[in-house]
């Protein structure tokens, strides 16, 4: 965990007790030493329960007369040094008195000193012993303080059987001596050791016994420790659940409910950072919150808790950009600091921890001040940390973090220099197999290319920063993330300083991005549900790599490679959904076993998908049955896993190496079969267009005008339009007729008809002419207009690059028009895969098709009126013969789903509702609520040919997710319909009876014509009927929104 200090574990420590203690004590005749006994023990246990350190501190005067006042002899002598023993080392833990510590030490060497081997106290002053030498280990970080520990816990577990009550607790302090002993010198056989010691304890430990939740506790923390150096997603699971357990085995009121509280967020928390779920995010924000209240004031965890919350609240800082979370957590931090006492093992983290959260403020205000103090905190955090510290190095890595965004701010060179050094041992210090590795890596090799841009560059800065990067990239146990950001600096490396190598780099340009491009599939994690996936922070980076990845292919003439990766780039969330509904004829014919297990894990995940949660909060046994596809999507990270492992089995398999893997060019040349697919990158350093046309052929076209922030500000300028004329966030229903003359306030220093038309004559200039010069040289002439598919990538899939073209203020002059409209047909599709179905053909005359289901909602309960999409409908089922409506309350999600199973058109005039976090969840506005896309997922519609969307927005996409096809238009593809008609932006309800006359005269002609449909020629037909209107030409807003996707 990055910035939280984690787990708190438990050890079982054992005092001994006198039969005559009693919940009151009244011990005043009894011996002097019996009766300061009963009374240290009681003030101890009231220690325990309500953390009050005047009772820990009555408690240790107790003993001490205790201890003074019985005789040598006396049976109950090594008793009560023990536990003299005990409560001076709990104080140490409490204030970080050293001296207390090594009294502890002292005491229970005696105490042993004076037990008998054969005595069945033997184990359990051992265990003691090791204990506070333990906690000296922790303090002073002494490796034969360690090795002792380990020692003496090991003779302990030996001298007792299995069958004793007190087994489980020495092996649970064993396994977590193992645990510390693997963080201190990394051998796996360490940490292995304590999931099985941890294991074993909870084993022998019946249902209902006090400790139970202890031991389940420990042995979360110990599969979490794991999860933390090899990055497997099982032991991540695990320990959540066993965390979780624990916490709900500990009752309320009871002294440990806190920590198990706190270690269950620890675990949620960690799950969080890997996978970006936000109910993770919240339920940890909830559980810390928990724990912290339950802590009275004073205990010694609550500087811990305190540290852990703060934590969690700047995580949900970086998602919403809250400002009051980032100054709770910077209090709470400070409070976490100041409750700690100087020379507590946990100061230096703390320390560390309040300097990253004053970097986020440094990050939001810009002020150096802020950047100065984070720099002293971890600084300090540093040089408090004793050598061999488990934590020391990320606190390295953090204080070079901050070095060199001082040195990218004041240009200070001895900062880049310390952060070099910083940098360097933070690596060193690090296990070659830790999970954590990539990132320290990076930034080691980001610290070299900064050296290597300035005036002090030594020689071998670029190949050092070459070799921390590829040894990032390939790092298997770290983040897939990390390593995918790693694979793209090492290509940007090379792009940029290739002539300062001597020899040839170890990986050339594109099979950097080649191994980058094999991560991205590892970035998304299908346990995570759809909502989860949008949100997380990998895809931006995805699409990033993927653009550079495409341009160096391009630029070393790969142009079906380019091809490939773009494919493999895009879409990457629907790709995977689409995934989970893949035929298995093949694999079940072959192996029929294998393909009834994967179809069912799929099932599953596909239900989770649009699962609001997915959590295992509740669950020690993640496989076992659940009653339903919904219970089982509950453990939907566990699916995952399983998938992932049934898809690497099929793989192994003869003929099915390639099963499930992004297409190969010669795979997807298909998609052409219509008419050439034109994708489109735009990159600062080169744009180009790649057309697939004929048997498969790529065509590269440059586009020198073009660059990314060309794409960026006139997709800006566009979108900020529309958001001045509210085209973007009113209904069909609210939109009247003269919305789309575009008459009102200056919304720019254009008027709207004038931006537009800038804009679009901005995309002919830059991309559309150049590309139609070249379609045409490709395509044999005809009597009709070609027929172009656009394939935009990032800003470009935003833009109307289907009505391009130059367009005169005044349509009187309309013949000096170049548009695109004039020379091609077009169409956009997400992927070209999406172009790969069987193409819908209808014999002349042909009767039986097609059978289209109409709905209309002109009324829909709790939105606008859209009283003209009952005059729609009427108008397609007077073209379309046999046809069903459904209108006003005939239009439930029952029906409509029943009438889409049975028809092969399905008409929607009704409101839509775009959902850009979880676009399974957009809808259609229905009579007696929303058909979501998760639902059409779940229903099997064999007959899905032409979806047209009469409704606002259904093609409008999230600009922040460019490369993600985030809309309605894109999701009914997804569901198996093979051509969608959707809009850009908001339409009007007049304006959409228009429109859908012509289309659906069209394509009834087309129907009774026989051959291809292509509605893509009807859209065509219907938008030169609008535009052509008069005064429709400049009136770009009404007629330009209307697109096709698909076939």
């Amino acid at each position: 965990m990055s910035t939280s200090d984690g787990v708190e574990p438990h050890l079982l420590v054992s005092a001994e007790s006198s039969p005559a203690t009693s919940s009151t004590p009244n011990p005043s005749n009894l011996p002097l030493h019996t009766q300061m006994r009963i009374l240290g023990q009681y003030a101890y246990e009231q220690y325990e329960t309500r953390g009050d350190l005047d009772a820990l501190e009555t408690s240790i005067r107790c003993y001490r007369v205790a201890m003074g006042a019985t005789e040598d002899e006396h049976p109950e002598k090594v008793a009560i040094i023990n536990n003299l023993g005990m409560v001076l080392n709990t104080r140490f833990e409490c204030v970080g008195e050293h001296q207390d510590l090594e009294e502890a030490i002292l005491l229970r060497q005696l105490a042993d000193a004076l037990t008998a081997d054969d005595s069945p106290d033997k184990p359990y002053r051992l265990s003691n012993l090791a204990a506070s030498i333990f906690s000296r280990f922790k303090r002073e970080g002494r490796a034969d303080d360690l090795e002792k520990s380990v020692g003496l816990w090991t003779h302990a577990v030996e001298l007792v059987p299995d069958s004793h009550v007190r087994k489980p607790g020495l092996l649970n302090n064993l396994g977590s001596s193992h645990q510390t002993r693997f963080e201190q010198l990394g051998e796996l056989g360490d940490l292995e050791g304590a999931i099985a010691l941890h294991a074993r304890a909870v084993g022998l430990t019946p249902d209902g016994h006090p400790d139970k939740p202890y031991w389940l506790n420990n042995s979360g923390n110990s599969h979490l420790t794991r999860f933390e150096q090899l990055g497997k997603l099982e032991d991540l699971e695990s320990a959540i659940a066993l965390h979780a357990r624990a916490a709900e085995l500990t009752p309320d009121g009871h002294p440990g409910k806190p920590s198990m509280l706190n270690n269950s967020g620890s675990s949620l928390s960690t799950r969080f950072e890997r996978l970006g779920l936000l109910e993770d995010l919240e339920s940890t924000i909830k559980l810390y919150a928990h724990a912290a209240e339950l802590t009275p004031d004073g205990h010694p965890s609550m500087p811990g808790r305190l540290n852990n919350l703060a934590s969690s609240l700047v995580h949900r800082y970086e998602r919403t950009r809250g400002s009051e979370d980032l100054e709770n957590a910077i209090t709470l931090q400070f409070q976490a600091v100041d409750l700690t006492p100087d020379g507590h093992p946990d100061k230096p983290s703390y320390l560390n921890n309040l300097g990253t959260k004053l970097q986020k403020k440094f990050e939001q205000l810009g002020s150096l001040d802020d950047l100065d103090k984070v720099i002293t905190y971890q600084t300090d955090a540093v040089s408090l940390a004793p050598e061999g510290h488990h934590d020391k190095s990320r606190w390295l890595y953090n204080l070079s973090n901050s070095l060199r965004e001082r040195f990218n701010e004041a240009g200070n060179v001895p900062d880049l220099e310390k952060a070099i050094r910083c940098s360097t041992n933070s690596v060193e210090l690090l296990p070659k197999n830790h999970a954590a590795r990539a990132p320290r890596l990076r930034l080691l090799g980001g610290l070299f290319v900064s050296r290597l841009c300035s005036p002090h560059a030594q020689a071998d800065d670029a190949t050092r920063a070459m070799d921390a990067y590829l040894e990032a990239m390939q790092h298997q146990n770290s983040h897939p993330l990390e390593r995918l950001r790693a694979s793209n600096q090492y290509a940007a490396l090379l792009s940029e300083f290739l002539h300062l190598f001597t020899t040839p780099p170890r990986l050339a340009l594109l099979d950097a991005y080649k191994y980058a491009l094999g991560l991205v599939p590892r970035c998304i994690w299908l346990g995570s549900n759809v909502r989860g996936r949008y949100a997380s922070k990998e895809l931006p980076v995805i699409g990033v790599v993927v653009n550079s990845a495409v341009t160096a292919a391009i630029s070393a003439g790969e142009y079906g490679l380019a091809l490939e990766w773009l494919e493999a780039g895009r879409a990457v969330v629907w790709s995977q959904v689409l995934q989970l509904r893949t035929p298995l004829d093949d694999l079940r014919r072959r192996h029929p076993q294998l393909a009834d297990d994967l179809y069912n894990v799929s099932q599953v995940l596909q239900h989770a998908a649009s699962s609001p949660s997915s959590s295992l909060l509740s669950s020690t046994e993640p496989r076992r049955a659940q009653p339903s596809l919904k219970g089982q999507a509950q453990n939907s990270h566990i699916y995952a896993l399983e998938y992932e492992k049934l898809i690497a089995q099929i793989r192994e398999l003869d003929g099915f190496k390639d099963f499930l893997l992004p297409k190969k060019l010669s795979q997807l040349t298909g998609a052409c079969a219509s008419g050439p697919v034109v994708v489109i990158n735009a990159h600062e350093s080169r744009s180009d267009a790649l057309i697939l046309h004929g048997g498969g052929d790529v065509v590269q076209v440059p586009l020198p005008d073009l660059s990314l922030s060309r794409a960026t500000d006139v997709q800006s300028q566009l979108w900020d339009l529309l958001r001045a004329k509210r085209f973007l966030n009113r209904s069909r229903g609210e939109m009247r007729d003269e919305d789309g003359d575009e008459r009102g306030g200056r919304v720019t220093a254009m008027d709207p008809p004038d931006m537009m038309r800038k804009i679009l004559a901005d995309l002919w200039n830059w991309m559309v002419k150049p590309i139609m010069d070249v379609v045409c040289t490709l395509v044999p002439p005809s009597a009709t207009l070609p027929h172009v598919t656009w394939c935009p990538t990032g800003p470009l899939a935003f833009l109307p690059l289907h009505a391009a073209g130059i367009y005169p203020k005044h349509e009187s002059t309309s013949a000096h028009s170049q548009t695109i409209m004039d020379v091609a047909v077009s169409s956009y599709t997400p992927t070209l895969e999406a172009l790969l179905k069987p193409r819908t053909k209808v014999t002349a005359g042909e009767t039986e098709y097609p059978k289209a289901l109409v709905v209309s909602q002109p009324a829909t309960p709790n939105c606008d009126p859209i009283p003209n999409t009952r005059t729609e409908a009427e108008i397609i089922t007077s073209l379309i013969g046999q046809s069903t409506h459904l209108d006003d309350t005939g239009g439930t999600i029952q029906a409509v789903l029943e009438g889409m199973a049975k028809h092969d058109w399905v008409h929607l005039a009704c409101h839509g509702v775009q959902n850009r976090m979880d676009p399974t969840n957009s809808a259609f506005a229905l009579y007696d609520g929303r058909l979501t896309l998760s639902m059409l997922m779940s229903h099997h519609l064999p007959n899905a040919d032409l979806a047209v969307l009469s409704a606002c927005q259904t093609a409008t996409g999230d600009e922040t997710l460019s490369e993600e096809a985030v809309h309605l238009a894109a999701g009914m593809l997804s569901v198996g319909y093979k051509s969608v008609i959707g809009t850009m932006w908001s339409i009007s309800d007049y304006i959409a009876p228009e429109v859908m006359r012509v289309f659906y005269t069209v394509m009834a002609e087309r129907v009774k014509a026989g051959g291809e449909l292509q509605p893509a020629y009807a859209l065509h037909e219907a938008m030169k009927a609008l535009r052509n209107k008069p005064g429709g030409m400049n009136n770009f807003l009404r007629w330009v929104p209307f697109v096709h996707f698909g076939l």
